[in-house]
């Protein structure tokens, strides 16, 4: 709050009241004034109601150009190998986010909520904001469950009777011992029974060609 008669500018003067520096990056939302004054007749409560499924919509159409991206930064499937660690989502580079934003994506907000400005800057702002750390935080993790299961679905389609008829006993055993890994990562993710079984399957059919001997010692580590 600041008090006019301290302030600079001349055209404050004599006007009390609540007064900021922060510049909008937008023009005023015109729509908020013709929703609320709409009916004069409707009680508060629907009010609220209409102002908050509104702010909703708004915040959604916001976040469509980041869901986009987001979207451009999942490593492509056939990235995936079912013998390797699996890929994470790629870093979020802002720079190339706000180059991203063509005349088309930032028009969905134009088009949508009527409202014109500059976009960019605001996103640039929005990207700084502790809330956008947090949601960033939960697509992250979202992206990369999601890719850390795909990466077990293609370690269960993978064809392990035929990879094992040139290997030797040291590379079966890591083998083992990778699929023990998936089928940890594969608990921490959720329940998924029919992926459980086909790790299970690979594991018996790894353990059948290793020596008998080997087979004692390896079969209490794996029995799932």
């Amino acid at each position: 709050i600041l008090n006019p008669k301290e302030h600079s500018s001349s055209s404050l003067r004599g006007k009390p009241g609540f007064y900021t520096r922060y510049k909008p990056f937008l023009n005023k939302d015109k729509n908020v004034k013709k929703l609320l004054r709409g009916d004069r007749q409707r009680p508060a409560e629907v009010e609220d109601i209409m102002l908050r499924r509104y702010l909703t919509e708004l915040t959604h159409t916001l976040m469509i150009p980041l869901e986009q991206y987001i979207s451009s930064l999942m490593p492509l499937q056939k990235q995936l190998n079912p013998f390797r660690q699996p890929p994470l989502l790629q870093q979020f580079q802002q720079d190339a986010f706000i180059a991203s934003l063509n005349e088309s994506s930032l028009k969905i907000n134009t088009d949508l909520k009527g409202l014109r400005g500059n976009w960019k800057e605001l996103y640039r702002k929005f990207i700084k904001s502790p809330n956008f750390e947090l949601w960033f935080q939960s697509k992250r993790s979202e992206a990369n469950q999601r890719l850390e299961l795909l990466h077990v679905q293609q370690l269960c389609e993978a064809d392990l009777y035929r990879w094992k008829t040139d290997k030797h006993e040291v590379e079966i055993v890591d083998m083992l011992l990778w699929i023990r890994d998936r089928y940890d990562a594969l608990q921490r993710l959720g329940d998924y029974p029919d992926l459980q079984d086909h790790l299970k399957n690979h594991i018996d059919t790894l353990l059948e060609v290793v020596p008998t001997d080997l087979q004692g010692t390896l079969k209490p580590a794996f029995n799932l």
